[in-house]
């Protein structure tokens, strides 16, 4: 019954569109098969299913304009299956006038809904958009596109936010989400996330508008926005301190775009991790309202000794057992392990089975490829040994790399543990045909680095802030970031400002999971607080640093 009734409102909806269209210009300025295709759509207009089957049978039957028009009368008698067939192959389409473009995707989203096909739909829809024109078509169809979402379980927009690279559609589905959170700033902050978004115009600020007021009158998005905020990191150390300032300012440039005005109180911890039981113990006097850090694990280890805090707690690294994760303290953080998690579960769905590791002579790089080692043959994976390596003669023994020679046998795959410098000496001495993984410490941050053209061809994974920079929705952290060198400064920015967005969640709705896509990758917060990031699949080409998928 329910899904009829969507079905009735959706075709209810397609006369608006065919309607708004119908009349949008005179018959004589198109050609003939466009002329009856629009006297065929004000036949529909007119719910006149016969009359708009004469005007399709007046357009020769192999023009796109029949085809459409065709798919549009099925749709409107219920034959979706017909639809689908006349018109999925006419989906990327470019030859269609806009009018004609609207009606095929918006049939096709009709024929979607009709599976209950909730993606899909609203694919099709997004791309319908494209072709209104109008203010009035434009708020109809962004109430049909609503009227879809709103309605639909969290569970079940949770999953098809996961399944969509489509920003626009991850847009809209955060937008479903964040109107389902009764309290907090969710809704009120939704377009500072999506500024380029179509419904960031207006759409969402009606959303917000139609809230019910709390008892006392005030809208129930308002906060108070006051308290503090502890900053636990080690500015106290030469070696940190430039990430934990890129962290800060990352995490302040998230707070400011939220218009929270709570106060940051730094909290600066020493070389000695047990540093950390004075300050929390200090902490915990001064009654914040939450915590962000600290940053190292052994850090951690000494806070998670400590009683248990009373308010939320991110902490910026893994604890080294993160079995029985302490009550109110939460783990996030660039793990090389998530990294390698990733890398190989993209290389195994490509068919990889089996790998070659080579690493550079950095104690990090030899602790990358132990890992996936390790993880990769836990994975049902094997690895091949590459043939004994040699050394540059000319080469400084201190900067100098194994150098594999060619292997008679190659694995399907080659995971290369190095940084960007170690990866440009060795890649030159691998066989090129043999498809090479690496994880963003082989990126340096910069797109056009004429030191990557001996990485050409290799996949691996870093943040979409690195990759996608110009991306609308990170527009409103570029001047935050523009004092910050390219490579590791940038990522730690990243991880500070969607630490905020973490933690402010944590703190406001602990119970309720999340997903967002943000600077770091695509961020999944469970019901009990646990953490997962996914991050965006890059490429070294010819042409630079390019994105080949978003998380």
């Amino acid at each position: 019954m329910t899904q009829r009734l969507l079905t009735l409102l959706c075709l209810s909806w397609l006369l608006l569109v065919l309607t708004t269209h119908a009349t949008a210009a005179p018959a004589d300025t198109h050609t003939a098969p466009e002329a009856q295709f629009r006297s065929g759509v004000t036949c529909l207009q007119n719910q006149d299913a016969a009359c708009a089957r004469l005007a399709l049978n007046k357009i020769p039957s192999q023009s796109a304009y029949a085809k459409v028009l065709a798919g549009a009368i099925a749709v409107s008698e219920q034959d979706f299956d017909t639809a689908f067939s006349l018109l999925l192959p006419l989906h990327s389409s470019t030859t269609l006038h806009d009018e004609a473009a609207a009606i095929l995707h918006s049939s096709l989203a009709i024929a979607y809904d009709n599976q209950a096909d909730t993606l899909r739909a609203l694919e099709q829809r997004t791309a319908a958009e494209r072709f209104l024109q109008s203010d009035e078509q434009l708020h109809q169809h962004h109430t049909a596109i609503w009227h879809q979402l709103s309605t639909l379980p969290r569970d079940e927009l949770v999953t098809i936010r996961g399944e969509s690279p489509d920003t626009v559609v991850q847009g809209w589905i955060d937008l479903a989400l964040a109107a389902k959170e009764q309290e907090g700033d969710a809704l009120k902050n939704w377009p500072n996330f999506y500024p380029g978004h179509p419904a960031a115009d207006g759409f969402s600020q009606e959303l917000l508008t139609q809230r019910p007021t709390s008892p006392s009158g005030h809208n129930t998005t308002a906060t108070t926005q006051t308290g503090t905020i502890a900053i636990l990191l080690p500015f106290s150390v030469d070696m940190y301190y430039p990430v934990s300032d890129a962290i800060m300012q990352g995490f302040s440039a998230a707070q400011a775009q939220a218009g929270d005005h709570r106060e940051l109180r730094i909290y600066a911890s020493t070389d000695d991790p047990a540093s950390i039981n004075d300050l929390y113990q200090q902490i915990q006097a001064d009654n914040v309202d939450m915590m962000l850090g600290p940053l190292t694990r052994d850090e951690i280890s000494h806070l998670s000794q400590q009683s248990p805090p009373s308010f939320p707690v991110l902490a910026l690294n893994q604890a080294d057992d993160t079995a029985d994760q302490q009550q109110n303290i939460y783990l996030y953080g660039q793990s090389l392990e998530t990294e390698i998690a990733q890398i190989i579960s993209t290389a195994q769905r490509l068919g990889m089975q089996s790998a070659t590791i080579v690493a550079g002579n950095s104690p990090l790089s030899e602790r990358m490829a132990q890992l996936f080692n390790v993880m990769w043959q836990d994975a049902g994976g094997h690895t091949i040994t590459p043939p004994t390596p040699t050394e540059d003669e000319n080469a400084d023994s201190e900067t100098s790399d194994a150098q594999p020679q060619a292997n008679p046998n190659p694995a399907d795959m080659i995971f290369l543990a190095a940084n960007s410098e170690e990866a440009s000496r060795i890649r030159p001495h691998l066989d090129t045909a043999t498809p090479t993984f690496s994880i963003s410490h082989i990126y340096s941050g910069m797109a056009q680095d004429p030191d990557n053209s001996a990485l050409n061809a290799i996949r691996f994974l870093d943040m979409p802030w690195l990759l996608q920079p110009d991306a609308k929705q990170f527009s409103m952290f570029k001047e935050a970031a523009s004092g910050l060198p390219p490579g590791e400064m940038q990522r730690w920015f990243a991880l500070g400002a969607d630490a905020y967005r973490i933690l402010d969640h944590l703190n406001r709705n602990p119970e309720q999971a999340l997903t967002f896509q943000g600077l770091t990758g695509k961020i999944e917060i469970s019901t009990d607080g646990r953490i997962h990031r996914t991050l965006a699949t890059g490429r070294f080409s010819t042409e630079g640093v390019i994105l080949e998928t978003m998380p």
